[in-house]
């Protein structure tokens, strides 16, 4: 590992008690529900989607589990590990569906000790991005990590599992930089068996190969990290239909403008083969997946770090990165589920699930057409501007 010019000190500890305060008194019932299932594991269950296809009618939450087995596995063990933290009261908690589980005294405890691998995935990520500028970039890389918004909206805030497959999707950039591109192409794999978006970053590899042959070694090695942890549950209908049928690809492949797009950057990504900084193509990707869908409040730190690794090293970027987190947030806020706004704040004030969503109080069509307009604009932009300066320093 080359030598890091981390941040100072003093900078670290700002940062991490900021994400600290965010993940104590902030709460998304999807953190609840993710560790519930996830918490089978401890007890011996090992194929999640036939255990709720089975029993689900009989719990006390009755949803499905939608992720990948990688993602079950992975939480699951921290579920593990947290229970020995927190002791036997965490599965209790992670079981009570009603809404005295606001009221739990150790309820502080609990949301902050289930986050805190994301804290880890967080600071992983930047020390992973300060390896892809110039040193005197650093300083500027990372403020911009450390106090954007939108990680402590969607990681801290929301409690979602998704800088997980961002910092595998960091590390592919770094590994392919180094002309890695099999490595690389195998932790996309590995990202894409705990959210399937990274397989969207594969073909940028692969067109770096220089031979048919290396072509292969490196689509191979993408699917092997994909299928892997899979393998074994492919004979079971229920995480077919758990898995493959939920809502994350039709919301991104239903909508022909994605595809059109998607379709132009693997062009300009053709063209540009030689180039071994796949930023423009991964910031792209990802920012096109807000651009063009109906997206989730997580999926913006798919994006995040693509985005700060390029206003890092071209800050007259700023203002556009700045329109979209504008646009973003307005968007998140304007979708009427009360646990996006004011029903984060409910380990504070549980009485604050009874408050109608700040959606409901507003004209949405006027508002959404415009912030919508808004993060089509900066977002193309974004990624415009990205590839030409690539394309010319290249």
């Amino acid at each position: 590992m080359p030598q890091l010019n981390f941040p100072k000190n003093s900078l670290i500890y700002s940062a991490v008690l900021l994400r600290l305060f965010f993940a104590v008194f902030f709460y998304h019932p999807d953190l609840k529900s993710q560790f519930y299932h996830a918490g089978f594991l401890k007890e011996g269950i090992v194929n999640i989607y036939d255990f709720l296809a089975l029993r689900r009618s009989t719990l006390p939450y009755s949803d499905t589990f939608n992720y990948p087995p990688l993602t079950y596995f992975a939480l699951g063990g921290w579920h593990i590990a947290a229970s020995l933290i927190t002791g036997p009261g965490l599965d209790l908690w992670l079981s009570d569906w009603s809404d005295r589980h606001l009221f739990n005294p150790d309820l502080f405890t609990y949301i902050l000790v289930l986050k805190l691998p994301y804290l880890l995935a967080d600071l992983l990520i930047l020390k992973l991005l300060l390896t892809l500028v110039d040193p005197k970039f650093t300083h500027r890389l990372s403020l911009l990590w450390l106090f954007n918004p939108v990680s402590l909206y969607a990681v801290y805030m929301i409690g979602q599992f998704d800088i997980l497959p961002a910092l595998l999707t960091v590390w592919s950039l770094l590994l392919v930089t180094k002309n890695r591109l099999t490595p690389a192409a195998f932790v996309l794999g590995l990202g894409a068996a705990l959210k399937t978006y990274p397989l969207l970053l594969v073909p940028f590899i692969i067109f770096r190969s220089r031979s048919p042959s290396r072509m292969l070694a490196v689509g191979l090695s993408a699917v092997s990290g994909w299928l892997i942890p899979m393998l074994p549950f492919f004979s079971t209908p229920s995480f077919i239909q758990s898995v493959f049928q939920s809502s994350l690809a039709g919301r991104i492949f239903t909508t022909p403008y994605f595809l059109v797009f998607y379709l132009l950057l693997l062009g300009f990504s053709f063209r540009d083969r030689f180039r071994l900084d796949l930023t423009p193509e991964f910031m792209g990707t990802t920012l096109a997946v807000l651009m063009f869908s109906r997206f989730h409040a997580q999926w913006a730190v798919w994006t995040l770090p693509f985005v700060m690794l390029t206003q890092a090293r071209r800050p007259r970027l700023n203002i556009f990165a700045s329109f979209f987190a504008l646009a973003f947030f307005a968007l998140i806020f304007l979708i009427p589920d009360q646990y996006l706004s004011v029903g984060l704040f409910t380990p504070l004030i549980p009485y604050l699930t009874t408050i109608p969503p700040l959606a409901a109080q507003l004209p949405q069509l006027p508002f959404d057409l415009l912030f919508r307009g808004l993060l089509l604009f900066s977002g193309f932009w974004l990624v415009l501007s990205t590839f030409t300066h690539a394309s010319q320093n290249s």
